[in-house]
């Protein structure tokens, strides 16, 4: 038997899983069918790949390359054309001459600097029928000399990572920058050149068997335990993970037929992540939020995985794609079943709950761009990444209305913005407290510095323990103690309530408990514009450019009142225009000017609350009311018991001051436990 028959008859029958013979493997399914809709339901998108591929290949092979940063789109354009041209009985050959021409000896594919060997891998196995022997066997050995790179063996190792880890799967430019296993990478290539008759073979079989052990008992475990937030949030994640684990998962499906997707949870990722993007998409801009480390960017990302993922909310997104959030069509064309009707968001509930990540989503309506929108997180840490911002809550109604300290900067480039004061949290000041990199970390009082410690993962540093999600109001309660150093906190733990209705109110329940009496506790708020003294509190607008937009969606400003029950006598100070530290740290006591500083999100206003009691232990119960810009006068409120509040006529609030966590709503107790049942119906 020849070697080429061998090596064929291997990538049909291996341990466990069949990797089809015929190409293409990846993403497209049936060439014949893509071929059919393209001349049908998907005719406007496949004429920008044509168009675009059609002027590729008149100017040559310069027109396919990019700076390595981005996909190389016109690539792609021309390897799927010629796939489809091919399947439609039409001829393709220009187009894969052009990709020929750019390849070469197929030194630029194997060269370790700039190379995307992943997008390389992708447009090979589309174009491989058309193909010569000798070139599928240069073009093949190029891409296998891969399958080593960085883990030295060809199989998943997890170098210097882990399953949540976006440097595990590579990021969406497929190629070295910020990749480490490559798993993305790499199981492109050894799904294509399995069976082609490179010296590579070996090495692809291994690869493929590491995957087909691995990812099912250890990779969708670890997905369903994380949920459909990605550990680094939308900003790494939108990087690398939004995009690449689809595409992963949907390449080993249409080669094998084994469905990934289906062995998850419900709440599993990538099951769940186009909620996580419809959830955390603010109305007003419908920009992703600035949660962790995300960048406010929009979902244009993830709508190029979205065709891959076969559900209708997915398939909502891949129409916002196609209105402008897409740049590029080759990912739908290949991928996406038009079969699937699209579902938008305004069937999901009003508020929702993440469970691996622990973050909660609030609002009041879909599709209305003058919505309410909140946020509120409080989980484990799962990757280097994630900041220390445990109980942090953000707001949003016609704009930012409580927002996190402005600008832009990593930890390691911007060690003030790497600390907890830019969050919305509850502070214990030990004079003695030194943190992480303490040469440029100052005392801020708030939780253990972690961001960009090793692991292992995942690290507990607080966890939601109730939440709740009613017509009226949406609950979450969260017990933040194990974030804080233990020599200096017995007791933090928050629960905000949502309640909805003509006039909005969240109702902050802060429980703080030093170990020792001196140590001060704040609670911090961060808003977007100077703030007011008036209806016996605070009042500000909210700033609808906060996120850089010159014009959004949203109509007009909206007013926020913020009054103070608890503490009795609280001391409440406003500071503004500036970065500043802890208010009882000297050494803080400057403006933290940095680079990024000025950048979105653009918010300039710190309010401090402190407690002027001698004991160990305070409340802190805060109304935070929202209206229209025209309201001057907020509503009535009225102190109760121990920590309770009356909010005019129709809202009775009580919170257990001590003990476990809860309360109730007028006659209705609230949670003590984790209601989300209904999410997933």
């Amino acid at each position: 038997m020849s070697a080429v028959v061998l090596a064929l008859a291997l990538a049909c029958c291996q341990d466990g899983y069949t990797v089809r013979k015929e190409h293409p493997r990846i993403f497209i399914d049936d060439p014949k069918a893509v071929a059919s809709r393209v001349d049908g339901v998907l005719a406007a998108d496949y004429k920008i790949v044509k168009d675009r591929a059609d002027a590729a290949a008149r100017r040559g092979a310069s027109e396919l390359g990019t700076n390595g940063w981005g996909s190389p789109i016109a690539m792609m354009d021309c390897a799927l054309a010629a796939c489809v041209e091919k399947a439609a009985g039409r001829e393709g050959k220009k187009y894969v001459d052009v990709i020929v021409a750019l390849w070469g000896d197929g030194t630029m594919i194997s060269k370790r600097a700039g190379s995307q060997f992943g997008f390389h891998a992708l447009a090979y196995d589309w174009v491989y029928d058309q193909l010569t022997p000798d070139q599928r066997v240069r073009y093949g050995e190029a891409l296998g000399s891969w399958l080593t790179w960085y883990t030295d063996k060809p199989v998943i190792q997890l170098k210097n990572g882990h399953w949540e880890y976006n440097q595990t799967w590579g990021p969406s430019h497929l190629n070295i920058p910020h990749s480490r296993d490559a798993l993305t990478q790499k199981l492109f290539i050894s799904l294509t050149i399995l069976g082609a008759g490179t010296k590579y073979e070996a090495d692809a079989k291994a690869f493929l068997d590491s995957w087909h052990q691995r990812v099912p008992k250890e990779c969708i475990p670890a997905f369903d335990r994380m949920g459909g937030v990605w550990s680094e949030s939308y900003g790494h994640g939108g990087y690398g993970p939004v995009v690449v684990v689809a595409w992963a998962f949907h390449a080993w499906r249409t080669a094998t037929g084994i469905d990934l997707f289906k062995q998850l949870k419900p709440w599993g990722y990538p099951v769940e992540e186009p909620r996580w993007v419809a959830y955390t998409m603010m109305p007003h801009n419908e920009r992703t939020a600035w949660i962790d480390d995300g960048d406010g960017a929009r979902p244009g990302e993830f709508c190029r995985a979205a065709p891959m993922l076969r559900d209708g909310l997915s398939q909502w997104f891949v129409a916002r794609g196609r209105a402008g959030l897409l740049q590029s069509r080759w990912e739908l064309v290949s991928s996406m079943d038009p079969a699937i009707a699209a579902t938008g968001p305004e069937t999901l509930p009003l508020g929702y709950l993440f469970g691996g990540a622990g973050h909660v989503y609030m609002r009041s309506a879909w599709n209305d761009p003058n919505a309410t929108w909140a946020f509120f997180g409080a989980g484990p840490q799962f990757a280097g990444h994630s900041r220390d911002d445990e109980g942090h809550f953000l707001v949003a109604r016609k704009g930012a209305v409580v927002s996190r300290q402005g600008g832009q900067g990593s930890n390691d480039e911007d060690y003030y913005s790497g600390g907890s004061i830019i969050y919305n949290l509850t502070t214990i000041f030990d004079p003695e407290e030194k943190f992480r990199r303490d040469r440029k970390n100052e005392n801020d009082g708030g939780l253990l510095r972690h961001v960009y410690e090793d692991g292992p993962y995942p690290r507990e540093r607080g966890h939601t323990v109730a939440f709740e999600q009613a017509k009226a109001y949406t609950y979450a309660a969260a017990d933040l103690t194990r974030g804080y150093s233990a020599k200096k906190a017995k007791e933090v733990t928050r629960q905000i309530l949502y309640l909805r209705g003509p006039k909005e109110y969240f109702v902050i329940f802060d429980r703080v408990e030093a170990t020792q009496a001196d140590f001060a506790r704040h609670f911090f708020l961060h808003v977007p514009t100077e703030p007011e003294k008036k209806g016996g509190g605070l009042s500000w607008l909210s700033l609808p450019e906060a996120d850089g937009d010159k014009s959004v969606l949203s109509t007009g400003r909206s007013r926020a009142f913020l009054r103070t029950l608890l503490p009795a006598q609280a001391g409440v100070n406003v500071r503004g225009d500036g970065a500043w530290g802890h208010p009882l740290e000297p050494a803080g006591q400057y403006d933290h000017v940095a680079p990024g500083r000025r950048q979105p999100p653009l918010c300039a206003w710190r309010i401090e609350v402190a407690d002027p009691g001698k004991g160990a232990r305070t409340l802190f119960l805060h109304v935070l009311e929202l209206a229209d810009d025209s309201v001057a006068v907020p509503t009535d409120l009225r102190l109760v018991g121990a920590a309770g509040v009356d909010i005019g006529e129709r809202w009775k609030i009580r919170f257990n001051a001590e003990g476990a966590l809860g309360g109730s709503v007028g006659d209705s107790p609230l949670t003590t436990s984790i209601r989300t049942e209904s999410q997933y119906r």
